[in-house]
C-alpha cells in the first residue's frame, strides 16, 4: 500500500456561525470558529491538530465526520471504494453517506459518557456490526472476541456494564468499537485527557500498536503538546481558527518558528524541574479587531511589529514542507 496516498484532503476550510441579535433574530457578526485553513493526510500515518481549547480543533473533525456543514471550501475523502477517487460528504446519497460512516469512525473524549451504561460490553460491541449490517451473529461473536483481545482486554468482561471498568478500559472499549467496521480512518478527539497520566501512556501506545498493526489513519486532537509528541508523526498548531504552524514532529519540537508555538513548548512542564522558563507569560487579552484585519497572534505576541496589523500573514514555506504563519519567523 502506497503511505503517500492522501487520505483526507483539506482546502481553504471555513466555518463561520452566525450571532443573531434583538427579537427578530438578525445576524449582526458571525464567530470564525475555523478561518481559511488547509492541510493533508497521508495513508498510515498519524496526524495531530494541536491547540488551545476553544482554537477550532474539533469543529474540523466535527466537518471531517459530515456532522457540520462547511461555509466553504473543500474537504475530500479517499477511503473505501473512494480510494481512487476522492468524494465530499454534499455529493453523496444517503446510502452512500452510510458506506462512507463505516470508513471513517470516531473516538472520544469523555470514557465516561461515551458507552451507553444500560448496555453489556457485548451489546455496545455488537452495535456497529448491527447498524452496518456485517456478517452473521456467529461471526459477530468471533469479530467481538478479537477486538477485545487487539485493544488487551480480557473476554470475560463481554458480560459486563461500564459502571464496572475504570477509565482506561472503557476508552479501550471505546477503541474497539471504533474499530468493528475496520475503518480506514480512525478520529481521536482528546482521547487520553480526561485519564491520568500512567493511563495516557497505556493508550498512546495501543493506538500506535493498531496503527502499526491495521495501517490505519489516524487523526490525533489534543491541546497536550506533551503526549502529541510521542505520537503524532506530523501535526498543525491552531490558534483562533488559523493553522498557525505545521510540519513534521521534529521541525516543531527542535525547531519551532512561530511565537505562539514557541510559547506552548516552553510552558510544557520538565519533569523534576517544572516549567522550562518561568518568565514566559502569554497575554491574554485577544484582541478580535486585530484578528479580524491582521494576524490573529498579535495582541499575545512578544515579537509583534506594525506590520502585524496589515492583513493576516500567509502559511509559508520556510524548507522541507515545515510552513509557518508569521512575518517574524525565528530561526
Amino acid at each position: 500500500m502506497n503511505n503517500n496516498e492522501t487520505v483526507v484532503d483539506v482546502k481553504n476550510l471555513k466555518l463561520y456561525f452566525p450571532v443573531y441579535q434583538g427579537i427578530f433574530g438578525n445576524v449582526v457578526n458571525h464567530v470564525k470558529a475555523v478561518d481559511d485553513i488547509s492541510f493533508s493526510i497521508k495513508r498510515g500515518e498519524i496526524f495531530s491538530l494541536v491547540g488551545e481549547s476553544g482554537c477550532g480543533k474539533t469543529t474540523v473533525a466535527h466537518s471531517i465526520l459530515g456532522l457540520i456543514h462547511k461555509t466553504s471550501g473543500s474537504i475530500k475523502l479517499s477511503v473505501g471504494k473512494w480510494k481512487e477517487s476522492s468524494i465530499e460528504w454534499e455529493n453523496l446519497s444517503y446510502s452512500e453517506k452510510r458506506e462512507l460512516r463505516k470508513q471513517i469512525q470516531v473516538v472520544f473524549q469523555d470514557p465516561y459518557s461515551s458507552l451507553n451504561p444500560r448496555m453489556s460490553i457485548q451489546r455496545i460491541l455488537e452495535e456497529p456490526f448491527l447498524i452496518h449490517k456485517i456478517c452473521s451473529k456467529q461471526e459477530r461473536i468471533k469479530r467481538i472476541i478479537k477486538l477485545l483481545k487487539d485493544v488487551g482486554l480480557s473476554t470475560e468482561y463481554l458480560n459486563r456494564y461500564p459502571h464496572e471498568f475504570s477509565g482506561g478500559q472503557r476508552q479501550r472499549i471505546g477503541i474497539a468499537r471504533a474499530l468493528a467496521t475496520e475503518p480506514e480512518l480512525i478520529i481521536a478527539d482528546e482521547p487520553v485527557s480526561a485519564l491520568d497520566v500512567s493511563i495516557q501512556a497505556q493508550i498512546i501506545n495501543l493506538l500506535q500498536d493498531l496503527r502499526s498493526s491495521f495501517n490505519q489513519t489516524l487523526l490525533f486532537i489534543s491541546h497536550d503538546l506533551a503526549v502529541v509528541r510521542h505520537i503524532a508523526d506530523r501535526l498543525a498548531v491552531m490558534y483562533l481558527g488559523k493553522i498557525v504552524e505545521s510540519g513534521t514532529e521534529t521541525q516543531i519540537f527542535d525547531s519551532p518558528s512561530h511565537p505562539y508555538t514557541s510559547l506552548l513548548l516552553q510552558s510544557i512542564p520538565v519533569p523534576g524541574k517544572g516549567r522550562r522558563n518561568r518568565n514566559i507569560t502569554i497575554s491574554e487579552d485577544k484582541n478580535k479587531i486585530a484578528a479580524e484585519r491582521g494576524c490573529s497572534f498579535f495582541e499575545r505576541c512578544p515579537l509583534r511589529t506594525d506590520n502585524c496589523l496589515d492583513r493576516h500573514p500567509p502559511l509559508q514555506d520556510i524548507g522541507d514542507g515545515h510552513l509557518v504563519s508569521c512575518y517574524n519567523v525565528q530561526k
